[in-house]
C-alpha cells in the first residue's frame, strides 16, 4: 500500500528562489530591462499568461520561473553537435535535431484566439491552446493553394509572402502571429532570446545571447581576462545545480552569475544601474495601476452608498480612497517615465491609463469647484472602467515599455499634442459618465428636475472643457505633423477623425446654447458623441490600420467594442423612449428667443434673462 501511494505521488522539485533571477540585466526589444520584465513579456506573447503548472509537478510557477525551466531543461545544450549552431544564422530547423520533445514541448502553451485558424489546424472549436510539438506536426491545407504541408512550411510561406509585400488575409495574419508563437518559444528555449552582455565595440549596441555565452570555447585568446570563462561557468553550474535539484546551490550561483556579469558588462559597454534595474523590479512586482483602479473603485462604491444612505462616514472614506488612488496613478506614471526615461504617451496602453487619470483629475476639480457628489461618482466610476481595461487586457493593450518610433523622439511636440489630445478625451469621458447618471433618472421617469438640470450643468462643462483641450491638441497636431513629416495636414485618418469628432462636439455646445436640445437630449448627445472619440481613438488603430499613425496601430477586441458601443447608445435611446417631455424640456419654437436671450447675455444687456430662460423653475441643486 504504502509502495503504491509514493508510486501515485507526482515528484516535487526542491524549492528554488526563482526571485533572486529577476534583477539580472537583460537587453531586448533595442531596450535594457530586468530579466524579470522579459520572462513577463516572452510568456505573455507565447500563451498570454504570466503563469503556468509545471505538466510534472503541477507547481505554479511565475513567469521567471517558467522561462529558466524551459530554458535549463532544452537538451540541446548537452549535444555533440552543439558548437555547429554559432555557425547558423537560423537555430530553428535544428530545435527538434538537437532536443527529444520533453514536457515543455508537450504542454498546451501556444494560444489560439482565433476560430477560422483553429478549424484550419484541425483542431475542435473550445480548443484555445495548443503544444508546440503538436503545432510542429500538424497538417493542413494552405487555403491559398489547396495544398497539403506542415504547419512550419505554411508559416515560412506566409512569411515569404509579407516580404515580396503580397496582402495576407486575416487567417493568414493570425496564422503568422501563431509561428511567431512558436519561433518565439523555440528561440528563447535555446537561449537566442537571451541577450546578457555587451559586445564590445558594436556601433549599433547589439548584447550576446546566453546561447553564445554557453557554447563558445573561450581560452586566452578570445578571453583573456578569463571573465567569460566565468560567466560560461557559473551558467553551466547553474543548470547542473537545477538538474540535481539543488536548490541551495542554484540560488548562491544567481547571487554569484549576477555580480560576474555586471562586472564584465560594465567593462565591455552600455550597461544600465542597478537601481534602474529594481526600480523596473518594483514596478512589475507592485503593479501601481492596478492598485489604482481597486482604490478609485473603493471610491465609486463609497460615493454610492453616500449617496444612496446620506452617511457622511461613506463620502470621507471615498475621498479618502480617490485621493489613494490618484496618488498610485502618479507613482506608476513616475515610475514608468524613470524607467523609460520619456513621457508615458507613446502607445494605447498608456493613453487608456492616462485618460482615467486624467477622468479623476478632472472628476476631483469639478467636485471642489461645485461640490456634488455626482461628479466625483461618475469620474471614479469612468476611471475605473479604463484602468480595469488597461490592466486586463494586455494582449490588446500592451503594457511593455519600448523604444519610441523615429518619428516619435521630437519630444517636446510629442508630449504636448498628444497629451493634450488624450487630456480632451478625459472630458469627454467624464461628460459621457456624468450623461449616464442623467439617463438614469430618465429611464426611470423622476421628476427630480433640479438634479437632472445640474448634472445636464455638469456635463455641458465638462464637454466645453473637452472641445477647448481637442481643439488645442488638432492645432498642436498639425505643427508636429509639420515638423515630423514636413506638413502641417494631410487628411490622415487620425486627422480627419480627430476633426470629425471635435466637430460633432461642436454642434452638440451649439445645439445646447441655441435650445435646439434640452434637458433629455444632452445627456443622450453626450453618450452618442462619445462613438466618435472611439472611433478617432481605437477605431482608426484597431480597426482601419492605415496612415501614417502606424506606430500606433493594434489589433483584437472589435468585438467588445462594438458591444460597448452599441449598449451605451441603446441605453441612451431607451432613457429617451422610457422619458416624456415635460417642464425640463425647452419647445422648439421656443429656441430663437434662447439663442437671442443668450447673444444678448454675451452682450451685457440682459444677464438676468439667459439666466432665467436657462433654469425654468428657481429650485435648489439637489446633493
Amino acid at each position: 500500500m504504502l509502495v503504491l501511494m509514493v508510486a501515485a505521488t507526482a515528484p516535487v522539485r526542491a524549492e528554488f528562489n526563482w526571485n533572486r533571477w529577476r534583477d539580472l540585466p537583460v537587453q531586448s526589444g533595442g531596450r535594457l530591462k530586468p530579466l524579470d520584465t522579459l520572462t513577463w513579456e516572452t510568456v505573455r506573447l507565447i500563451s498570454n499568461q504570466t503563469t503556468f503548472s509545471d505538466p510534472e509537478t503541477n507547481e505554479k510557477l511565475n513567469a521567471t520561473a517558467l522561462y529558466l525551466s524551459m530554458l535549463f531543461d532544452w537538451q540541446g545544450w548537452d549535444h555533440a553537435d552543439r558548437d555547429r549552431l554559432l555557425l547558423l544564422s537560423d537555430w530553428r530547423p535544428n530545435y527538434y535535431q538537437m532536443h527529444q520533445p520533453d514536457k515543455w514541448d508537450e504542454a498546451p502553451l501556444l494560444r489560439i484566439d482565433y476560430l477560422e485558424l483553429r478549424t484550419t489546424l484541425g483542431l475542435e472549436r473550445d480548443q484555445k491552446f495548443v503544444s508546440p510539438w503538436a503545432l510542429s506536426k500538424t497538417l493542413m491545407v494552405d487555403p491559398r493553394t489547396g495544398k497539403k504541408l506542415g504547419f512550419s512550411a505554411w508559416a515560412n510561406h506566409l512569411l515569404q509572402l509579407e516580404e515580396k509585400g503580397t496582402p495576407l488575409t486575416e487567417l493568414e495574419k493570425k496564422g503568422l502571429e501563431l509561428a511567431n508563437r512558436l519561433w518565439t518559444y523555440q528561440s528563447h528555449r535555446m537561449g537566442r532570446g537571451l541577450e546578457i552582455l555587451p559586445i564590445q565595440g558594436s556601433e549599433t549596441q547589439e548584447w550576446l545571447p546566453i546561447a553564445h555565452v554557453m557554447l563558445t570555447r573561450f581560452d586566452e585568446r578570445n578571453d583573456p581576462t578569463g571573465r567569460f570563462r566565468e560567466v560560461q561557468k557559473l551558467l553551466r553550474e547553474a543548470r547542473a545545480a537545477y538538474q540535481k535539484d539543488d536548490a541551495d546551490t542554484f540560488d548562491a550561483i544567481a547571487d554569484e552569475l549576477k555580480l560576474a556579469v555586471r562586472e564584465l558588462g560594465e567593462e565591455l559597454g552600455e550597461y544600465p544601474s542597478e537601481s534602474l534595474i529594481q526600480l523596473e523590479v518594483a514596478y512589475n512586482r507592485w503593479v501601481p495601476f492596478r492598485f489604482a483602479w481597486v482604490l478609485v473603485l473603493v471610491a465609486a462604491l463609497g460615493m454610492l452608498l453616500s449617496l444612496g444612505t446620506g452617511w457622511r462616514t461613506f463620502s470621507i472614506g471615498a475621498l479618502a480612497a480617490y485621493g489613494c488612488g490618484l496618488v498610485a496613478m502618479i507613482v506608476g506614471f513616475s515610475m514608468r517615465i524613470a524607467i523609460s526615461g520619456r513621457p508615458p504617451v507613446s502607445n494605447t496602453y498608456e493613453s487608456v491609463v492616462y485618460v482615467g487619470f486624467g477622468v479623476a483629475v478632472f472628476g476631483l476639480v469639478f467636485e471642489l469647484i461645485y461640490g456634488k457628489k455626482y461628479i466625483l461618482t461618475a469620474a471614479a466610476a469612468v476611471s475605473t472602467v479604463a484602468l480595469v481595461l488597461a490592466d486586463n487586457c494586455p494582449a490588446i493593450l500592451d503594457p511593455s515599455l519600448r523604444p519610441l518610433e523615429p518619428v516619435l523622439r521630437s519630444n517636446f511636440w510629442l508630449v504636448i499634442h498628444v497629451m493634450t489630445i488624450t487630456l480632451s478625451y478625459a472630458a469627454f469621458a467624464l461628460a459621457m459618465g456624468i450623461a449616464n447618471i442623467t439617463l438614469g433618472y430618465l429611464l426611470v421617469g423622476s421628476s427630480n428636475v433640479s438634479a437632472i438640470s445640474a448634472l445636464n450643468r455638469f456635463t455641458y462643462k465638462a464637454i466645453q472643457v473637452g472641445v477647448l483641450l481637442l481643439a488645442a491638441g488638432t492645432m498642436l497636431g498639425g505643427v508636429w505633423a509639420d515638423y515630423s513629416w514636413g506638413r502641417f495636414w494631410g487628411w490622415d485618418p487620425k486627422e480627419v477623425w480627430a476633426l470629425v469628432a471635435l466637430l460633432g462636439y461642436l454642434c452638440v455646445l451649439h445645439a445646447r446654447f441655441a435650445g435646439w436640445v434640452g434637458q433629455r437630449g444632452l445627456p443622450a448627445l453626450a453618450v452618442a458623441c462619445f462613438s466618435l472619440i472611439v472611433m478617432a481613438w481605437y477605431g482608426v488603430n484597431f480597426v482601419l490600420g492605415a496612415g501614417l499613425h502606424s506606430y500606433g496601430f493594434g489589433g483584437g477586441g472589435q468585438g467588445w467594442v462594438y458591444t460597448a458601443v452599441g449598449f451605451e447608445l441603446f441605453y441612451a435611446g431607451l432613457a429617451l423612449l422610457m422619458s416624456r417631455p415635460g417642464a425640463m424640456d425647452v419647445p422648439p419654437a421656443e429656441a430663437p428667443q434662447i439663442f437671442q436671450a443668450r447673444i444678448t447675455s454675451m452682450n451685457g444687456e440682459d444677464a438676468q434673462v439667459a439666466e432665467t430662460l436657462e433654469k425654468p423653475e428657481p429650485a435648489k441643486l439637489a446633493e
